[in-house]
């Protein structure tokens, strides 16, 4: 999947768990670039080109990444890995305020299976073909 320098910017920083106002802050401190939220949310939505001599170097310094691990490579980042599934005992203790979506999502789909039918074979459905002969008479 081809991801654009704004794309790949935005992935870095979620990555590291930044957000834009922690980042823009760290430009503004330690580099001395002044980025608003707006503006840094329009170049990761690629709608908003970067200064490439003063931006781009504070963005990857800020991130702790070399320039050109924004152009390198044009892979998706992977991703970071995901935490198991909570799984709710049968008393159903678990504490719904603590789920993320996914989690609860996850939850419901476990439970719509569990209440349904196990499925059965058609009663004509035996997985072998009868004989055309057969089937004449």
């Amino acid at each position: 999947m081809a991801f654009s320098l704004g794309q790949r910017l935005r992935t870095t920083r979620e990555l590291l768990g930044l957000t834009q106002e922690q980042v823009i802050k760290q430009l503004k401190s330690n580099y001395g670039v002044t980025l608003s939220q707006q503006a840094l949310s329009c170049v990761e939505n690629g709608k908003r080109k970067l200064d490439a001599e003063r931006e781009l170097p504070a963005l990857a310094a800020a991130y702790g990444k070399p320039i050109h691990y924004f152009y390198d490579s044009w892979e998706v980042p992977p991703a970071p890995p995901t935490p198991p599934v909570p799984k709710a005992s049968s008393a159903g203790s678990a504490d719904f305020q603590t789920l993320t979506q996914r989690d609860k999502l996850q939850l419901a789909a476990e439970l719509i299976q569990s209440l349904l039918p196990k499925t059965q074979p058609h009663p004509g459905a035996t997985g072998t073909r009868r004989p055309f002969i057969t089937l004449l008479s």
